[in-house]
């Protein structure tokens, strides 16, 4: 089945696919919990939105980044740290544009001075790319050093256990917390902390050196997905039923701040629906496998332009406000305007132009600009 002597360079259809519908679940939970009102979060739909942006989702893009290290030709160790700290300035950024100044305004506009507060906080805050942007830097680590994929998998269990010692020291001041956060779950405005996180990308990229080594395709997704589907349901029932495991430190937390348990059963949950992919993927239209290999690739872009335009659409439009039907065609709008902005943004950066500023910069400013002529025209 495997072949150390060949390897499968190409992009595996089945792996944009899933980071396509990662977005997609991921642009409908975030837009479910700022605008949608109880009407919605009562239905069917909105519990599978809910289950979608779970494991489908976050786990699914970590896993994914670490297989995609597998297949990236830029895995000097260099280049990845310096991919690594973009991403964390890009994080920051994002949080300015999107947190801290829409609070400003809020503060401005009501003479509320809890907004300001809120716009601090928001700064703070640790989201899905802070983490990617260290996941980057650990693998740069782990290229310089020259781990083999027994170290690299012995390193991502005790990242999980020291978790697990962590989890209960809990941050109150504003400048540790930002720091802390960044590493485990020591506060609630840590969201993805590296050492709860680690599992995936170190778990993907494990699983990746196989796949792009594969012979037989078809039989490897087969024996991955059974063994796979077995610790994925006998996992939760073992760890949810059985012993009751806590995940994280409370409820609210606890997707955030799981542990080692919950780290093998979503692992298992990933590579199961990786493998029902791969049998189906044969039947998706061409158009959708379009959609989604250009949302695999614009993936950070479109991330960063659909928490602009809810962030700021916030100023206009009251939370957790929305109809089901107000709700879908916002949901829906927010995907097209994210997918063009993206794609315009993508076609821009391959040209000659991004050489002459950041492409940073220019992701979220303009991301800002399209929001803030949305709102104009909402006004109207």
């Amino acid at each position: 089945m495997f072949s150390p002597d060949k390897v499968n360079s190409g992009r595996q259809p089945e792996l944009d696919i899933a980071r396509g519908l990662a977005v997609l679940f991921m642009i409908i939970i975030h837009v479910q919990l700022v605008f949608a009102n109880t009407g919605v979060w009562d239905t069917l739909l909105a519990d599978i939105n809910d289950f979608n942006g779970d494991i489908p989702a976050a786990p699914m893009f970590m896993f994914l980044l670490g297989i995609g290290i597998n297949y990236s030709r830029k895995n000097q160790p260099a280049s990845m740290a310096w991919r690594g700290l973009a991403l964390l300035c890009t994080a920051y950024l994002l949080s300015f544009v999107r947190g801290f100044i829409p609070n400003v305004i809020m503060g401005f506009n009501s003479a509320d001075i809890s907004y300001l507060y809120k716009g601090f906080n928001e700064l703070m805050i640790v989201d899905i790319l802070q983490f990617s942007g260290l996941a980057m830097i650990m693998f740069a680590g782990f290229n310089f050093f020259r781990f083999n994929k027994v170290a690299i998998g012995v390193s991502g269990l005790v990242f999980a256990l020291i978790n697990i010692l962590l989890l209960p020291v809990q941050t109150q001041t504003i400048p540790v917390s930002s720091l802390a956060g960044l590493f485990w779950g020591s506060n609630e405005s840590s969201y993805f902390p590296f050492l709860t996180w680690a599992f995936y990308p170190i778990a993907g990229y494990i699983f990746g050196d196989y796949l792009i080594r594969c012979v037989d395709k078809s039989k490897f997704y087969l024996i991955s997905g059974a063994i796979a589907a077995v610790v994925f349901f006998i996992g939760i029932y073992l760890f949810n039923v059985v012993f009751s495991i806590p995940t994280g430190m409370n409820m609210e937390t606890g997707y955030y701040h799981h542990i080692l348990t919950d780290n093998i059963t979503f692992t298992g949950g990933v590579i199961f629906e990786l493998a029902i992919l791969s049998c189906l993927v044969r039947y998706v239209p061409g158009f959708i496998k379009d959609i989604a290999g250009r949302w695999s690739k614009n993936v950070t872009p479109i991330y960063c332009i659909h928490w602009g335009i809810i962030s700021w659409l916030t100023l206009a439009i009251p939370g957790q406000s929305l109809s089901m039907a107000s709700f879908i065609a916002l949901t829906a709008g927010i995907m097209v305007v994210s997918d063009v902005l993206a794609t315009i943004y993508a076609n821009w950066k391959a040209g000659d132009g991004h050489r002459r500023f950041s492409s940073t910069t220019l992701i979220l400013v303009g991301a800002l600009l399209a929001t803030m002529l949305v709102l104009f025209l909402f006004h109207k």
